[in-house]
């Protein structure tokens, strides 16, 4: 994940508007309440983190993992027993595994043969560099960079 935190002017211009409404904040209370009452600095400190946390995270995004930084990676020749968690474990050993996808097919649901796994992209290469054309369940290994999805538009 990437967070991206607003500039200098943005935090500025957040800061003013708070405190404008903090001061408006502080003149209004009184003139608001039925009764007099001692909150009213505790209403204005209220309004003003209140102006700042909301314009803050507001203006702050949060970007997943780019598709430059993980790796879809193409497996092959598998065994029809062969399960996601089996087909995880082997991958493991080369780095964190984002995801494994085993296609089935659609009308009978029974497995394919192949698969996908997703991996930071320093990873999956070591991955494939070591595991293309090894045996997984009783099965040499077909193990690629996964070639970009075509759309059937």
């Amino acid at each position: 994940m990437k967070f991206e935190f607003p500039t200098l002017k943005t935090v500025i211009q957040i800061v003013l508007v708070s405190v404008i409404l903090a001061v408006v904040a502080y003149f209004l209370f009184p003139l608001l309440a039925l009764e007099q009452v001692p909150g009213q600095r505790l209403f204005t400190y209220g309004i003003l983190a209140g102006a700042l946390l909301g314009a803050l995270l507001s203006h702050t995004r949060i970007y997943p993992a780019t598709s430059t930084e993980v790796e879809s990676i193409f497996v092959g020749n598998l065994a029809f027993k062969a399960s996601p968690n089996a087909l995880r474990k082997l991958f493991e050993d080369y780095g964190e595994v984002h995801a494994v996808r085993l296609m089935t097919d659609r009308a009978t649901k029974r497995p394919r043969g192949f698969g996908f796994v997703e991996m930071k992209r320093k990873d999956a290469r070591n991955a494939i560099k070591a595991l293309n054309g090894t045996e997984f369940y009783g099965r040499e290994l077909k193990v690629n960079v996964a070639n970009e999805r075509k759309n059937n538009d």
